[in-house]
Parts: C-alpha cells; sequence; structure tokens
C-alpha cells in the first residue's frame, strides 16, 4: 500500500497534561475524529538496537509491516574488534524491503580506546566510521545510517570533557567526507526499580540545561533514544492496561517529561527532545540483569512488550514526544531457555503490536494488543510487582 501524508492530529488536552503529570489511569482513547482507510495519522520510525539477532527481527517486521513505518535495525560491529563493520549486513536488512533500513553500530567504548591509541581525535573517529560504512556497503540513498553505542553516564556528569567529546563525535559522523547524515544516539539509562534519585535527577537537570550540547545534538543526530527498559517486576502488577500504562510511561518518558517542566535554561532541551526523542522499549527477553529481570514466561514476555508498545501509542495521542518515534533493545536469550521458534513468536508479536496500533486508518494504542483492538496480549501479570512511584517526581524541578 502506498503511503499517504499524515493528516492534521487531533488532541484533547488534559489539565493534568497541562501540568506535566501523567494522564489519569484511563489512557484509553484520547483522540477524536476518523481517519480514513488508506492514510496514516502520522508515520513512525521504529528505531532498534540490536545486540545479536537482527535477521529474525527484520523478516518478522518484514512480514506484517505498518504502511506507516520505516524500520531502523542496528548492527554491531565484529566481535573482538567493534570498529570493523560487518560486511553485507546492510545488504541484507534493504534485501528484506524498501521499509527496511541497517544502522552501522559505533560502539562509544571501542571507538574510545581507539581515539587513545591513535591520537586521533573524536571528529576525526566520526568520520573514519563514515568512511568505513561505504566500505561495509551502507547505502546512505536508501535511508542506512549510523548510531552511537551507548553514551555513558559521565555525559550526566560531564567527567573529562565527556559532552565535547559526543558533541565532536557527531559532527564527525554528520559530516563524513562531506555527505551530511544524522543517525542515532543511544544513551545508557537508569533502572525502573530506582528509588534514590538524589544523585541522578539533579545530574539530568544540569545537563538539560546545557544548551550548547543540545544544539549540537539538534543539528547532527536525528534520534536520541534513551534506555528505557521497562521491568516486568515494576510494570506487570495486577490491575488493568489503563492503570499500568502510565506506570510505565511516568518511567519511559521521564527525561522530556523533565525538560517540559524546567525553566528557560532547559527549553533547547526540551525543543530538541521533542523532535528525536525515542524511548528505547525492553524486547531483551530472558535477561536477568540490564534490561529488567526479564526471565518470564513467553506469553509473560508477549504481553509486556504489547503493553509497553501500547503505553507509548497512547502518551503519542496528547504529546509532542515521541510523536511517529518508538524504539526497542532486541538482545534475546541469554539467561533462559529461548527456542527459535519461541523468538520467532515474540518478534511476530512485536510486529504485529507496532503495525497495528501505528498503521493507517483510525488505528489506536488498544491495536498494539491486539489486532482488533481487544485487550488480548495486554494481560502482563506478574506475581509481586508492583509499581515504583518514585518516577514521578519528573514532572517537577
Amino acid at each position: 500500500m502506498q503511503r499517504q501524508p499524515p493528516t492534521m492530529r487531533r488532541w484533547i488536552v488534559f489539565a493534568a497534561a497541562l501540568a506535566g503529570c501523567i494522564g489519569g489511569p484511563d489512557e484509553l482513547e484520547r483522540e477524536t475524529g476518523a481517519v480514513a482507510e488508506g492514510e496514516c495519522r502520522w508515520p513512525v520510525e521504529v528505531v532498534v538496537w540490536d545486540s545479536k539477532d537482527w535477521m529474525r527481527l527484520g523478516r518478522q517486521f518484514a512480514a506484517d509491516p505498518s504502511p506507516c513505518a520505516d524500520y531502523y535495525l542496528s548492527i554491531p560491529g565484529v566481535v573482538g574488534d567493534k570498529t570493523r563493520l560487518r560486511q553485507g549486513a546492510a545488504e541484507d536488512i534493504r534485501a528484506l524491503g524498501p521499509e527496511l533500513h541497517a544502522m552501522a553500530e559505533f560502539h562509544w567504548t571501542t571507538w574510545s580506546r581507539w581515539v587513545e591509541s591513535t591520537g586521533n581525535t573524536w571528529y576525526e573517529a566520526g568520520r573514519e566510521f563514515r568512511r568505513r560504512m561505504v566500505e561495509a556497503g551502507y547505502d546512505t540513498a536508501a535511508g542506512d545510517t549510523w548510531a552511537i553505542n551507548e553514551l555513558p553516564s559521565s555525559m550526566r556528569k560531564n567527567t573529562a570533557g565527556a559532552r565535547t567529546h559526543a558533541r565532536n563525535a557527531v559532527r564527525g559522523l554528520y559530516e563524513g567526507d562531506g555527505e551530511p547524515l544524522k543517525g542515532a544516539v543511544f544513551i545508557v539509562g537508569m533502572g525502573q526499580g530506582t528509588t534514590n534519585f538524589s544523585v541522578y535527577k539533579p545530574q539530568l537537570e544540569q545537563w538539560l540545561c546545557d544548551a550548547d550540547f543540545w544544539v549540537d545534538m539538534n543539528r547532527y543526530v536525528r534520534w536520541w533514544g534513551q534506555e528505557v527498559y521497562a521491568d516486568p517486576e515494576r510494570s506487570c502488577f495486577d490491575a488493568q492496561v489503563g492503570t499500568r500504562s502510565p506506570a510505565i510511561n511516568e518511567f519511559i518518558q521521564h527525561v522530556p517529561r523533565l525538560a517540559a517542566a524546567g525553566p528557560s535554561c532547559a527549553n533547547t532541551a526540551q525543543s530538541y527532545l521533542d523532535r528525536a526523542y525515542v524511548p528505547l522499549l525492553g524486547a531483551a527477553w530472558q535477561q536477568a540483569t540490564g534490561f529488567g529481570d526479564t526471565r518470564i514466561t513467553l506469553d509473560q514476555m508477549k504481553a509486556h512488550v504489547s503493553t509497553q508498545i501500547y503505553a507509548a501509542r497512547a502518551w503519542a495521542n496528547g504529546h509532542a514526544y515521541p510523536d511517529g518515534r518508538i524504539g526497542f533493545a532486541w538482545a534475546p536469550g541469554d539467561d533462559g531457555p529461548s527456542e527459535p521458534e519461541d523468538l520467532d513468536e515474540l518478534a511476530a508479536r512485536m510486529a504485529s503490536a507496532v503495525s497495528h496500533a501505528y498503521g493507517d486508518g483510525d488505528t489506536t494504542a488498544a491495536h498494539a494488543c491486539s489486532p482488533s483492538g481487544a485487550y488480548t496480549f495486554c494481560g502482563c501479570r506478574i506475581p509481586g510487582a508492583a509499581r515504583n512511584t518514585g518516577w514521578s517526581t519528573f514532572s517537577r524541578w
């Protein structure tokens, strides 16, 4: 189906949203007005960080695509030396369909060693990476681009000029050998179970007021991907999806929420994040740490992923961010059993949730839970799971 331009969105702005708060327990359907079949409420960009097995997820996206979506999958460098890019991997992604694109992973830690060992600058590292992208077969005209994985927590503290290094790196990645190209940045995050914000929140506030940094991100970076992996132990508590969704959004939207609530010094960051923020949702199954504890059953994981997509889609109905942007971390199988057919089933559920929640016609957040809009796949329940209310404080400074 040929993609159509998005129609004008119709928002209902609640008083709580104006105050920077999460909406009430019923985040179900806030849109008004119908959208004709074959029209997109808005185009959506799906940005995925992959540790491995990217072709499995790519095949499922290609099998059940939204006519309104483009999909961008990151490809890690060669194991043992991640400054080396995988030859032919981008072509394999593009072969899945015109809506599939590859992102070459600029591994921050590995390239920091390259900078140190060669004596080159971070700007030169970015330009060198663009040269290697060409050699490895990335096609920027077809939509391929770059992605930094992952900016460290030193960015929040600006340790040893970390932000200057990042600004120089993204400038080099953008400029390359003369062909401007914006890419993605993935920034390390905090776990949803965090309860002590006495260090993290003030550092984040200070960073949001660093206008020079955000000006450069706006110039050179298309997507600002925040690692916000909802933890089943904090998201799959016993309640209806309309209650669990705000709890998820308190966490996955906490950075732009804080920027929106900030003083005038945060205006530059707020403006940029409105256009570029992408919440990287948790689709890393059978992991003990780093993504929350996702050592849960396949059915529970399908429901967990579906509910995160529901929450992001519901939030986008009434907020500028993330308007037509959603992301995932796909890193399955390290800490538990996961058969190939189970991974196929999980990837297919993700693809279906995105396709129907961000599809053409009069789609709604509920379509993340099933193609019909019934809440079939959003019944995530984990014994002992409990909401962490601490993230609600990010609606104020």
